[in-house]
């Protein structure tokens, strides 16, 4: 039955998915530093400024990381020794921004949070949306049903899908907090995007860099004529 599979294969997706957000939900012991305000973390929200702010410093850093990498490629030398770690680039900025960093590392944090969180809703969504066709397809299905059997399997199907559907929405719903730190997000979204990418092209040219130098450093050193 081609709706038995359709379920089956949506519960199956229901249920790694579930999982892999189970896992997610764990902290890293130590990996996001306090606020630097008074206030506990779990009460701190991303703000608009936290955004820029978090923006500006990974912009100044990865700035000086093209510039370093451009400057190894045109020059030659020591790639690791011109070229900082992500990492100390964003200190780096942050203190020519006289941006504090323990504040910084926190809003970099969250930022990686909400983008994770926002692709889980949007996982979540195609979900639900799959668990509504298979729902509307049984109902479909039931109505044409006349025998007992066939009709006590697709009504078993129904409340299975129904109680997932109703779990997927439960884990949709997002609270104020979240909410509020989304929206301050939202704006900035393309930006960090491109950021993104911008990082991402740093570590593919450093990794190109350091393939070459490890492939110079591995070549034979050339034979030498004897002299006549």
């Amino acid at each position: 039955m081609r709706v038995g599979l359709l379920i089956c294969a949506v519960l199956a997706a229901l249920g790694v998915f579930l999982a892999a957000c189970g896992k997610g939900d764990a902290p890293s012991p130590g990996r996001v530093p306090s606020p630097a305000s008074g206030r506990a973390g779990d009460q701190e929200t991303l703000s608009s400024a936290d955004v820029q702010m978090f923006l500006a410093v990974r912009t100044k850093a990865l700035q000086r990381l093209e510039d370093a990498l451009a400057e190894v490629e045109a020059k030659g030398g020591d790639v690791l020794a011109h070229v900082q770690e992500i990492t100390v680039a964003e200190r780096d900025a942050a203190r020519a921004l006289g941006v504090e960093w323990r504040r910084f590392t926190w809003a970099r944090d969250q930022v990686g949070r909400l983008m994770t969180s926002q692709r889980q809703h949007e996982d979540q969504r195609l979900l639900a949306a799959e668990l509504v066709k298979a729902k509307e397809d049984l109902k479909t299905q039931l109505d044409a049903a006349r025998e007992t059997a066939s009709q006590q399997f697709l009504e078993a199907q129904l409340r299975v899908v129904a109680d997932q559907l109703e779990k997927l929405n439960r884990e949709r719903e997002i609270h104020a907090p979240q909410a509020e730190e989304l929206r301050a997000l939202e704006s900035a979204r393309a930006e960090i995007a491109t950021l993104q990418g911008r990082q991402d092209r740093v570590q593919h040219r450093l990794q190109e860099l350091l393939q070459r130098s490890t492939n110079a450093g591995a070549a034979p050193a050339p034979t030498r004529q004897p002299a006549h």
